[in-house]
């Protein structure tokens, strides 16, 4: 049977439980359906008569079910269990979310740390190894669902029994562990989705955005999504079948940790970036090289340039050595996608080419690790990549954009990269004077313009009076009472 047949049978299933009066009840919601039935009337809604109107009823329905089941659980004097699923270090976007619900004692609050399956196996197991030390270092109540030596995951039973509160940390849940997908979760089950990073991107045609971020079925069947700017709430009200309904701005919270500028010691800035044995850490100059990872010619989205530089960045490094000390930050899909697309023969030849950055005494390779110390200690930032062109506005430092035909924007994309600096992929002596005019002699032009542009589009505790993640908490607790 193929997906559109599972979707009819399941979008007949669900017309003869309504029929039958299986969805009257909330206290009891039907034990033969799930959020699987709620995707496929979601993809039927179009063709269907009244279909959106159904879906929604059916969706106001859905999210009754789950809150009289935590209210329900917090009458009876039960801990509500709250599941934050997490994909890497890199995108882990709830650090002060989670630390301000732990400490509620109606909650219990725990980490799963999901391997993305869709990566090819050696990759998974390093991803999950770097993500499940990063949870543990850092004191997080975090639950091992891998099993690296036979190469499977084993399912909620694992992590303490089906929650009653999920965290999304992706809307691409068909990279997890199937047992993890919400189309596979009970009815009763909440969820939220705090995104893990801004949303910038489109496609030439315009399709991505509206159809993969604003109207993807995962948003649709969310309790709640928050947004990172007053701009993509717009695209939500305006594209999604909801209308925006379960859509609040609350600003990106992964961002928070910005609103209070911190001095770093010399010693913290030598754990975070590598400097000369001669040199000391204020005499070298920081600068983050993040390439993304859209090679192929067939990506929706196409923001890469990395075929056009990938060795004038190691080029560059060696050149600056006694001026500069430089992060590799390459995107996480770019190790596959450059050995699939034959820039590269090999994964070896790809980590040979990461070993070349490390081995420079100027110079390391950061991958499956938070790069929020990266951003607030550096000075600058070459790059083609999507959301780090919001993300990067929070520590007001100058960024040069390479640019490609191919790029294309939403309407928050496009506000944000007025503000930066551009130079084609390939030209080599406009990325230069960047680095010679902006980095090393701090002649920074677009400054004022930069100022202008957030706060115009992301700052978010100017128009809310609070922080991202105090917002989303509040929002949460609300459910309790």
């Amino acid at each position: 049977m193929n997906a559109e047949e599972v979707y009819a049978r399941r979008v007949e299933e669900l017309m003869d439980g309504i029929d039958k009066g299986e969805f009257s009840d909330i206290a009891n919601p039907p034990q033969a359906y799930s959020y699987g039935h709620l995707a496929a009337l979601f993809y039927f809604a179009q063709v269907l008569q009244n279909g959106k109107k159904l879906y929604e009823q059916l969706y106001d329905r859905v999210i009754s079910f789950g809150t009289y089941h935590v209210r329900k659980k917090v009458e009876n004097g039960e801990k509500i269990k709250i599941a934050f699923l997490a994909i890497s270090a890199a995108e882990w976007a709830v650090e002060n979310v989670y630390r301000m619900l732990e400490k509620d004692e109606r909650l219990e609050c725990y980490v799963i740390v999901c391997p993305l399956m869709d990566r090819e196996r050696e990759n998974r197991e390093k991803t999950e190894e770097q993500t499940w030390h990063f949870f543990k270092k850092h004191g997080y109540e975090a639950r091992r669902v891998y099993d690296k030596e036979q190469d499977v995951c084993q399912g909620w039973e694992a992590a303490g029994g089906m929650p009653d509160l999920v965290v999304h940390a992706t809307p691409w849940y068909h990279s997890l562990p199937e047992a993890f997908w919400i189309e596979r979760f009970p009815l009763r089950v909440i969820n939220c989705y705090i995104p893990y990073g801004i949303y910038v991107a489109d496609s030439m045609d315009g399709n991505y955005a509206k159809k993969f971020i604003y109207n993807k079925e995962f948003v649709n069947m969310q309790w709640k999504v928050y947004a990172d700017s007053a701009l993509n709430l717009s695209g939500y009200e305006t594209y999604e079948l909801l209308h925006g309904k379960n859509i609040t701005y609350s600003g990106y919270a992964k961002m928070d940790c910005f609103q209070e500028r911190r001095d770093y010691t010399k010693e913290e800035l030598r754990s975070i970036w590598k400097f000369p044995q001669e040199a000391g850490s204020g005499e070298m100059k920081r600068l983050i090289i993040a390439p993304h990872y859209s090679l192929e010619a067939s990506a929706m989205v196409q923001y890469a340039t990395f075929a056009k530089n990938v060795y004038f960045w190691l080029y560059l490094a060696q050149k600056y050595q006694d001026k500069i000390t430089f992060i590799f930050k390459p995107h996480p899909n770019l190790r596959w996608k450059a050995v699939e697309t034959h820039l590269f023969p090999s994964y070896e030849e790809y980590d040979r080419y990461l070993e070349k950055w490390n081995t420079l005494p100027n110079a390391r390779v950061a991958e499956e690790e938070s790069y929020l110390d990266m951003f607030a200690t550096s000075d600058g930032m070459i790059m083609d990549s999507g959301s780090f062109i919001g993300e990067y506005m929070y520590v007001d430092k100058p960024l040069l954009f390479l640019t490609r035909e191919e790029q294309a924007f939403n309407s928050l994309g496009e506000h944000l990269i007025s503000g930066y600096y551009h130079a084609r992929g390939e030209d080599y002596i406009a990325i230069e004077q960047f680095v010679e005019q902006v980095i090393l002699k701090g002649d920074d032009a677009m400054q004022e313009k930069r100022h202008r542009v957030f706060h115009e589009t992301l700052d978010y505790t100017g128009r809310n009076g609070c922080l991202a993640s105090e917002y989303i908490v509040k929002d949460i607790q609300g459910l309790l009472e």
